[in-house]
């Protein structure tokens, strides 16, 4: 297969830890026709110092003048896409890495499904020094944007393959607090005429370290506000869809008569995480805000409990 399919791997950067390895990550790709646009959010980091040390064509290295912040990060990612050149977008963490067949097993998956706008690569969990966690579930090698509605799965903003034109046209990653479900979103309009496609092997490791966004819940408010707007736009998307495809209107109907549990599963998955990192304090938090959010007072002691029984263990 010819290197004809040019990728733009985006990094928006803040954090210093662990972008070398982030940028080595995908400077050791098999596949030799991208790009890394790296994106310095204003970081009060040296990371001039860290891309300073390469001297590669691949790699191209903005400045932002003024930082975009947690809350609005996504308008980093966007600023990642006004940069990209290459025909297909990634845009990963400055803590994530790639897998050295990752470009590879998309361009293969691109010369099979040459009419998709998404792709998605298996993914692992790693720790902070790059130790294997977890290894994700396999996904079908093709399936509707219904099917990836509605059936469950870990997935990060460094695992999805957009194509460039298609998500510039769609007006960029859909913005919502501190990205929370933004990449999800974008994901579901890109797959809506054609579906996505999956890579069998593993091509994306996500850093399951507590300095990212994923991890802060100084935010916890907003993220439950973002859940909750996420609901609503899948509610509205499927709304008034009928395929011809039988499965599909199913899985639309149990995106539907589904979706206030999880809602819930994902506030109450967050508020136990909250619980359990500050047990006391964030207990008597929940206990006196749980009704400002909407939460009920057993859905509150479910996660309590769940918290209890997961220190006993």
């Amino acid at each position: 297969m010819a290197n004809n399919i040019k990728f733009s791997v985006t990094i928006p950067a803040y954090k210093d830890k662990y972008l070398k390895e982030a940028i080595d990550s995908v400077l050791a790709q098999t596949y030799q026709n991208y790009e890394i646009v790296i994106v310095n959010d204003a970081s009060p980091y040296n990371l001039d110092s860290i891309v300073s040390q390469y001297d590669d064509s691949h790699i191209r290295y903005f400045k932002n003048i003024k930082n975009c912040g947690a809350k609005d990060v996504v308008d980093n990612w966007n600023i990642c896409l006004s940069h990209a050149l290459g025909e297909f977008f990634i845009c990963m963490g400055d803590d994530d890495k790639l897998t050295p067949r990752c470009l590879q097993d998309f361009a293969e998956l691109i010369d099979k499904y040459p009419e998709l706008d998404l792709f998605h690569a298996r993914s692992e969990i790693i720790d902070d020094d790059s130790n294997l966690v977890s290894v994700l579930e396999e996904r079908p090698e093709w399936e509707s944007v219904y099917s990836l509605m509605y059936n469950p799965r870990n997935t990060h903003l460094g695992d999805w393959l957009f194509k460039t034109e298609t998500l510039r046209k769609n007006g960029g990653f859909y913005k919502l607090p501190y990205g929370w479900q933004s990449d999800d979103i974008t994901a579901f309009i890109a797959a809506e005429k054609h579906g996505v496609a999956n890579t069998k092997e593993v091509g994306f490791q996500y850093r399951g370290n507590g300095l990212s966004i994923s991890h802060d819940l100084s935010c916890i408010e907003d993220k439950i506000e973002a859940v909750r707007a996420a609901v609503r736009w899948r509610l509205t998307f499927v709304a008034n869809k009928q395929p011809d495809n039988i499965k599909d209107k199913e899985l639309i109907e149990l995106i539907k008569q589904d979706a206030h549990k999880y809602e819930c599963d994902e506030i109450d998955n967050m508020i136990e995480f909250d619980i359990r990192k500050h047990f006391w304090c964030r207990s008597w938090f929940w206990l006196f805000h749980h009704k400002k959010h909407g939460i009920t007072f057993s859905r509150y002691m479910h996660c309590v409990l769940k918290t209890i029984k997961y220190r006993l263990s």
